[in-house]
């Protein structure tokens, strides 16, 4: 079976899983790493700089960290949904052979989980949902943090197929779900400001634009 995202996919993957890329240890050691932060990793530090700006009274830092908490969670809850549904099969499952897809079958089988990247769409969508929640920050504070966000987006994408547990259209739709997530929940804030769930989970800092 033949079409342009299928032999995307084939030709990211063949490159991806080489002899000559898999042999290297460092490259090895960015998967395992960027796996972890996309997984866990981003959840505790959203969740740190959430408690840990609470703590401290420094309301920027805590704002910054409730909106990637909450976006994180969102597009965890639309992806899964959709993972579910899709239920197609990662490529160590059926190496070569991106076609397959098992409609329901992802909510009973882990190996069939794999339509959008979930380590994917958790990270851009706290990177999204920060870019938008520091529009307040110094622009060369601001730059650094979002730019720095997003290159770990980069190498979470590439952990997750290089590791071979997505083919790379998963990691670009799992881009789009939680890009958009992510924007659209901190935009979606901006516009109103100051609601009981803000007040209830960031207390007393929960000032706009405060220091």
């Amino acid at each position: 079976m033949s079409n342009p995202v299928y032999d995307l996919d084939r030709a990211v993957a063949s490159a991806s899983q080489s002899s000559t890329l898999q042999q290297n240890q460092a490259l090895h050691a960015v998967g395992a790493a960027f796996n972890w932060w996309g997984g866990p990793g981003v959840i505790c530090f959203a969740a740190l700089l959430w408690l840990g700006g609470r703590a401290l009274k420094r309301a920027r830092v805590s704002l910054l960290g409730l909106r990637g908490v909450e976006a994180i969670a969102l597009a965890s809850a639309l992806g899964s949904i959709v993972k579910g549904f899709a239920g197609r099969a990662r490529p160590f499952v059926t190496p070569d052979e991106p076609w397959h897809w098992n409609f329901m079958h992802g909510w009973t089988d882990a190996r069939y989980f794999s339509m959008p990247s979930g380590h994917t769409y958790a990270t851009i969508a706290f990177a999204a949902a920060i870019s938008v929640a520091s529009a307040r920050w110094a622009p060369p504070a601001r730059a650094a943090m979002i730019i720095g966000a997003f290159l770990t987006v980069l190498l979470v994408a590439f952990a997750r197929v290089y590791t071979n547990q997505h083919w790379f259209s998963d990691v670009l739709a799992g881009a789009v779900l939680g890009g958009a997530t992510g924007f659209l929940l901190a935009r979606w804030h901006e516009r109103h400001p100051r609601t009981a769930f803000d007040r209830a989970l960031l207390g007393a800092t929960g000032e706009q634009g405060a220091a």
